[in-house]
């Protein structure tokens, strides 16, 4: 008989902790190993935790233990979530989230999704918030969709906490979440691919410092093979809704047709109440970015279109209410873009001048912790641009100040820096057209 080996075998304590369960010897890989990414399991790391419920988040404490134990748990926790981000995990993290497995440091930041993110980026009410409505309870059917979440929530405690550490824990999560979806998204619902795809999205417009990430044309291929029997749901119509109005925003910034080339009598944006007129703008305003490509005779046929499809909004919509002055805003805005596409015409030509200010008064009706505000950047940048009394632009500096402070995303500091920038060039301009106007000799008659 062949004689066994004597080389003793090493056991660890620094596994995951589904291997351990399992009997398996794990590769500890971060975030989560390739035994428990293959198997498409939840990969825990750390130390198993007992809690006892109901309790309430600060009285929680892990099952008793030699002193020796207590420090392993201490360390193994602090080593995958830092210091900072396991003490706030111990005092926001349910009882109820840790029961279902989900790591402390998930739950916490679940948590704050629940609780905080999704209503600061939603346009609907809180009652409606259709992302804890249609997107919170898919977290519990994709992994992929959980990290993405889970990133877009450490990057915005990140700059709640000043805690740039959490910034490392979303970057980790983002990852996570485009390995884990290219290996699903074949078989994944497309109605979650797509939800991953726009928590991706958002994340990036909010959250990056140089935001440009290609998302949109992903959401593109998922809507065009799912076909449309997938978009006759609520969860379908919102998350469509998303790309509409997300699609519109990036094809003005970048000066490119939408992506996704939707229309105006498309049967999702048909019945979406209560803001069926806001989604039509959406597509309008994408409508002008793709006029930039055409010629002067093609110019004026879509121009002289587009101006006729504006014109109804004003007896259509109310002038009354956050819904009312945000239509009204945007259509005002909406004049401004196309007239600036269509004739380049911008300040202090009187009809840019009207047109910003019925915008700003439109705008300034409504109060910033509207959910509604969450979609004012636009029209409030393309307005604010155009204006040039240094009292409104103080009440404009003052608006983008109170947005970031009841929001605190960054994309919000980005737009006040970019309307910045914007009056600095035009009053160089109008500085150097004064000038000129200075030294040119007076016309003898």
């Amino acid at each position: 008989m062949r004689a066994s080996s004597s080389r003793p075998f090493k056991r660890t304590r620094t596994g995951c902790l589904t291997c351990k369960k399992d009997g398996y010897k794990c590769d500890e890989k971060k975030p989560f190993c390739s035994r428990c990414l293959r198997l498409e399991k939840d990969c825990n790391y750390g130390v198993k935790l007992k809690w006892q419920v109901p309790m309430r988040p600060q009285q929680i404490v892990p099952t008793s233990g030699g002193p020796r134990q207590k420090h392993q748990r201490k360390n193994a926790s602090v080593s995958l979530i830092g210091p900072q981000l396991l003490q706030h995990s111990t005092a926001s993290a349910s009882p109820r989230a840790m029961s279902s497995g989900i790591p402390l440091h998930e739950a916490y930041l679940l948590h704050h999704w629940k609780t905080s993110l999704a209503s600061l980026i939603t346009f609907a009410p809180m009652t409606q918030n259709p992302f804890q409505t249609y997107i919170t309870p898919m977290i519990n059917d994709s992994l992929s969709l959980r990290s993405a979440i889970c990133s877009m929530a450490a990057c915005h405690l990140s700059v709640l906490k000043d805690d740039p550490a959490l910034l490392h824990t979303a970057t980790q999560h983002q990852f996570n979440t485009v390995s884990l979806f290219r290996r699903t998204v074949t078989t994944e619902s497309p109605l979650i691919s797509l939800a991953i795809i726009m928590i991706l999205h958002i994340t990036d417009r909010h959250f990056a410092t140089n935001p440009g990430a290609v998302h949109l044309g992903g959401a593109k291929v998922i809507k065009d093979l799912a076909g449309p029997i997938f978009w006759n749901s609520d969860a379908g119509r919102f998350l469509l809704g998303c790309c509409t109005y997300h699609d519109t925003i990036v094809s003005v910034s970048d000066g490119t047709p939408p992506i996704m080339g939707l229309k105006t009598n498309v049967p999702y944006l048909r019945w979406m109440k209560p803001m069926r007129l806001l989604r039509n703008l959406w597509v309008i305003i994408g409508q002008i970015s793709s006029m930039r490509s055409l010629g002067r005779p093609l110019l004026d046929s879509e121009g002289e279109t587009i101006e006729i499809a504006l014109e109804p909004i004003d007896t259509l919509a109310s002038h009354e209410g956050d819904e009312g002055h945000t239509i009204q805003a945007y259509k005002e805005a909406a004049y401004i873009y196309l007239y600036q596409v269509w004739h380049s015409m911008t300040s202090p030509h009187p009809k840019i001048v009207r047109r910003a200010h019925n915008c700003l008064g439109h705008l300034l009706q409504v109060e910033v912790a509207s959910p509604l505000a969450s979609s004012h950047p636009w029209p409030l940048r393309t307005s604010a641009c155009e204006i040039t009394d240094s009292e409104l632009r103080c009440v404009v500096r003052e608006r983008v100040k109170d947005m970031y402070e009841y929001r605190h995303l960054p994309s919000l500091r980005r737009l006040g820096h970019d309307i910045e920038a914007t009056w600095k060039i035009k009053d160089k301009e109008q500085s150097c057209i004064s000038n000129e106007d200075l030294d040119c000799p007076p016309t003898i008659t």
